[in-house]
Parts: structure tokens; sequence; C-alpha cells
């Protein structure tokens, strides 16, 4: 969308955003179940009073957790938002070479660029 405005429709179509979004909510549904599997199976198992809400997680999957939860999905935007970031630099320079080409005058700011 950033790279080619007037492609983004006709490579991404609305059907394929949609069946992107609920697979990534079927996954993260089912990565959840897996993980609370154990106290589905056994409900109340580490309660240790009424109304107490308690799940046992071991370590493999507190760090299999931190990884397809938190870690995976902040470096994915960080390399997505520096990709952009890469794109409005090279455009903001074309761009002022074009202007600076059209007039000989050019007061671009420094934070404008």
């Amino acid at each position: 969308a950033i790279c080619y405005p007037l492609h983004y429709f006709t490579k991404v179509k609305p059907k394929t955003v949609q069946v992107c979004v609920c697979l990534c909510w079927m996954f993260a549904a089912s990565f959840t179940g897996l993980l609370l599997k154990n106290n589905l199976q056994h409900p109340g198992r580490y309660n240790s009073c009424i109304g107490e809400c308690v799940y046992d997680m071991n370590y493999i999957a507190n760090v299999f957790d931190l990884i397809i939860s938190f870690l995976f999905p902040i470096t994915v935007i960080v390399i997505l938002y520096i990709r952009i970031f890469a794109v409005v630099v090279y455009q903001a320079r074309a761009m002022r070479s074009r202007i600076a080409v059209v007039t000989k005058k050019v007061t671009v700011k420094k934070s404008e660029m």
C-alpha cells in the first residue's frame, strides 16, 4: 500500500484480508486452548478457595507463549514499520529533488523532511 498505492487493491482483495484475520483469530484461540488444556480437563484442580482462577503452566509453555504471543508479533511490527519508514524517506527525498528542479528556491524545514 505504501510502495505501490495504485496496485494495492488489485493485489489485496477484501476476501483475502478476511481469511487472514480469521486464521489469526483461530490460531490465537487454539493456542490459548492448548495452554489451558489441563485446566479445562480438570477444572478447579488448582483452586484453593472459591472463586479463585489459577492455571498451571510449565517453563517450556511459558517460553513458547512469550515467543509466539509477544516477541514474534513485536518483531514483525518493527520490521514493517522500518520498511514503511525507509519508503517514506525515499519518497520524501525524491519529492524534494523534483521540487528543487522545478523551483530554484526551496524552503523545506528539516522536520518536514
